[in-house]
């Protein structure tokens, strides 16, 4: 219920309160549509221009890198002719899509006339080469030799980088006008920033010298709407003799006001739950995905090996049990990652951690290969026994590796050793070294936390899992960066 306390207030109130606020606001909207209509503008064209400048710019670089690899490859060793046609041939091909596409984006005069004196001595090129056919297998590096020359005495290579500055120079320009542009729009803000709450003042005192004689005391307190909001709210009252017809009416309105404002936070906690759900769906799935990626990887690495070599054979018996392993495990991380609420349950058994491990490098084998990676392996000499979860143990071992692999893909060395801890001899330690370019402070501090990861495609579940998995066997894993070089990652487990 409202109730409301009325003394005097002239007929003429709400006029003098409404006309002015109209006003403003209406020259204020006036004002902001046509500063974002404007601006729409503004940031078309302005993005139009770059766009093209940028695209001439790297059509222009692209068309240098093409022409200096042509000149490089004319003048380089010529000991298998026919490779070096078969290079040539993909390079004029190459040579010719570039100088079409800079063409295409020349819309300055200076751009046609520098792609027009390209295209020309190209030309010229072109008519020469395919004279090289019918040129002998021993003298085809001197003619070729004469094609450089020729390119070199016509200036081509300077002209592809004069294109190049001169585009260059055409998207400095664009960048400059639009600071420009911005810097005046700037100061133009900071005046209407400025202004606004000035002539506002200057309204408000206005105003409020016009009604300081009407008006006293208002008290209205609104009791639903406290009692809504846990908030108390101080009466208003109105004195003076006279009338106030419209003010119940009015103030109603703020209580149904405020009644929908509850409605819709209450409406958007609802919405929150649910989105907390989803998030906690979205996670299961990311997991799911990231467990699932790594044993599809061990099998698509053995099937390429197969399929490598001039003439591709079945899969042995081995790699087929190995895929067969692999599919097993998948199915098994579905049914983890279904029962999402329980822990992870191990099916332990007296296995040979050696076992487990050669399994594990069997599976990374192949792609170790590719990526010219050497793995250097240190075993004890007889079988070590532990009561283990064999595909899980397994699971933690190929995710090393796999990062392993994943920090060296310009080729390096991977180190996996098994040994007795030091400290404890109840112990077995795993190790997996690489030389790779270490971990970054940053990532050290949140190794092990879930969606932590430095690849771009990695969700960042794999050593969170490692730690789940190690730690349900009673052991314990970390990562550090090697003195050496490269990252370092160790488990134990109980003997």
């Amino acid at each position: 219920m409202l109730v409301l306390e009325v003394g005097v207030l002239t007929r003429h109130l709400a006029l003098k309160l409404l006309a002015p606020t109209v006003l403003v606001s209406l020259l204020l909207v006036a004002a902001c549509a046509s500063g974002a209509l404007y601006l729409s503008h503004l940031h078309v064209d302005i993005s139009g221009v770059l766009s093209e400048h940028i695209d001439s710019t790297l059509a222009a670089w692209n068309l240098q890198t093409a022409v200096a690899e042509l000149l490089r490859s004319l003048r380089g060793g010529h000991d298998d002719p026919e490779a070096v046609t078969k290079q040539l041939i993909e390079l004029n091909g190459i040579v010719r899509d570039q100088l079409q596409k800079a063409r295409d984006l020349a819309n300055l005069e200076r751009e046609r006339v520098l792609t027009g004196e390209i295209a020309s001595t190209l030309d010229e090129y072109q008519s020469k080469w395919e004279e090289r056919e019918r040129v002998a297998p021993d003298k085809q590096a001197a003619f070729d030799a004469g094609l450089a020359k020729l390119l070199e005495d016509r200036r081509v290579l300077e002209e592809c980088k004069e294109l190049r500055d001169f585009n260059t120079d055409q998207v400095g320009a664009a960048d400059r006008s639009n600071r420009d542009i911005v810097t005046s729009l700037t100061w133009g803000l900071l005046v209407v920033a400025f202004a606004a709450p000035l002539s506002g003042l200057v309204l408000g005192y206005a105003v409020a010298r016009s009604i300081h004689q009407s008006i006293y005391q208002l008290s209205v307190r609104i009791r639903d709407a406290a009692g809504r909001l846990s908030r108390d709210v101080p009466p208003v009252m109105l004195e003076e003799p006279s009338d106030l017809p419209d003010l119940h009416r009015q103030m109603q309105g703020v209580v149904d006001e405020i009644e929908r404002v509850v409605e819709r936070l209450q409406q958007r906690e609802r919405e929150a739950s649910r989105a907390e759900q989803l998030a906690s769906v979205g996670q299961v799935a990311a997991g799911v995905a990231h467990e699932l990626r790594n044993p599809l990887t061990s099998v698509k690495m053995l099937v390429q090996t197969g399929l490598e070599g001039p003439t591709p054979a079945g899969l042995p018996a081995e790699d087929l049990v190995i895929i067969e392993h692999e599919v097993r495990r998948m199915e098994a991380c579905i049914q983890t990652f279904l029962d999402f609420a329980r822990p992870p349950h191990s099916e332990r058994q007296r296995t040979d951690l050696l076992t487990v491990v050669r399994r594990a490098l069997a599976l990374v084998e192949g792609r170790a290969r590719r990526q010219k990676v050497k793995c250097l392996v240190e075993l004890p000499a007889g079988p070590v026994e532990l009561n283990i979860d064999g595909n899980q143990i397994q699971q933690v071992l190929v995710n090393l590796l796999l990062n392993a692999l994943d920090a060296l893909p310009q080729g390096g060395t991977i180190r996996l050793e098994v040994r007795t801890s030091a400290n404890e001899s109840n112990s077995v330690v795993v190790q997996v070294q690489d030389d790779g370019s270490g971990l970054s402070p940053e990532v050290q501090k949140r190794l092990f936390e879930p969606f932590v990861s430095t690849k771009e495609t990695g969700l960042g579940l794999g050593l969170s899992i490692c730690r789940r998995l190690v730690e349900a066997h009673g052991g314990a894993i970390h990562g550090a960066n090697a003195p050496e070089g490269g990252a370092l990652f160790a488990f134990t487990l109980p003997v």
